[in-house]
């Protein structure tokens, strides 16, 4: 008797045990799912707000041609502190020209993009190749190229493009672009700029880098002498090299971002490629908007009185 009643006081033990461990892991999974409500809830308020950010630095874009102490949001590849609704939202804009263009740039370009970002030269070389094959029009296979042929051989039916590159994206399928190079190359390119050139002034040190014949040790002069002009206001001085490469247009295409900091260390930011040469009812026309990693030059001071 006094075994089975020993018996019994463990089994008894052991589903309070169990019972503590489910209570204990239900728990936690409702604690889980509050948090993660919770941070759906601010992601959705972080991107109305990163929208609002957007929209309003868009209306900026019409005070960019005025002196720096008439506009508190210019053009310059700079975050600027903006309040709306309690929060303060950093905002930005900066010619799309900036980039190196997917559809314009030379074969030396290309070439020394692809050696910038890692590539050894025999390897870029194809890769360029490759490229230059997929936007032209004919079915003419450069030395380290590929046309219609070689994309049939690996097992891909579609081709080469045999056109202009309709996005950034579009370079995942060009022969030897891996998913690694692919992410390097991606914040350098766009297909907006519609110009063989970089302006310098905005330009990011990795699209700097790219330029062919620029001397490392000018180039981190020339970055701190920009990004201390861009702080003031002044102009932005002259690149040291690559003037083949570099023009100071602007063009009529800008890149707009936002990022604002949620509660509970939320960060949310955005961008969008918009193209001021046509207005609408509803303003300028979007040409491209993602969520994730924004690409400006830096933060600008905040106002006097707050902190960062």
């Amino acid at each position: 008797m006094q075994r089975e009643k020993g018996i019994a006081l463990v089994l008894v033990l052991w589903v309070v045990v169990l019972l503590g461990v489910i209570a204990g892991a239900m728990s936690m999974t409702q604690r889980s799912g509050v948090a993660m409500v919770s941070n759906q809830k601010l992601e959705r308020e972080g991107r109305a707000l990163v929208d609002a950010g957007l929209n309003f630095m868009m209306l900026q874009l019409d005070n960019r041609n005025k002196p720096v102490e008439e506009n508190a949001w210019p053009a310059d590849g700079m975050l600027h502190p903006w309040s709306f609704a309690g929060h303060r939202i950093w905002i930005g804009a900066v010619p799309e020209t900036a980039r190196i263009d997917l559809n314009q740039a030379d074969e030396s370009l290309l070439l020394e993009l692809l050696q910038s970002v890692g590539l050894e030269e025999e390897r870029a070389i194809a890769v360029r190749d490759a490229i230059l094959d997929w936007r032209d029009a004919d079915d003419g296979t450069r030395p380290q190229g590929a046309e219609d042929d070689a994309y049939l051989e690996a097992g891909r039916p579609v081709g080469a493009g045999d056109g202009r590159f309709l996005s950034v994206e579009e370079l995942q399928q060009v022969q030897g672009v891996s998913a690694g190079l692919y992410k390097k190359l991606a914040p350098l390119l766009t297909v907006n700029a519609r110009q063989r050139t970089v302006n310098p002034a905005f330009a990011s040190r990795a699209v700097l880098q790219a330029i062919p014949d620029l001397d490392p040790a000018l180039l981190d002069q020339y970055l701190l002498e920009r990004r201390q002009a861009l702080q003031e206001g002044a102009p932005v001085p002259p690149p040291p090299a690559g003037a083949a490469f570099f023009s100071n247009a602007t063009g009529s295409r800008f890149r707009l971002f936002a990022r604002v900091e949620m509660p509970g260390e939320v960060v949310v930011q955005g961008e969008s490629v918009i193209d001021i040469q046509i207005r609408t009812n509803h303003g300028y026309p979007v040409l491209r908007r993602s969520w994730g990693t924004i690409s400006a030059l830096g933060t600008a001071a905040a106002p006097d009185g707050e902190e960062d």
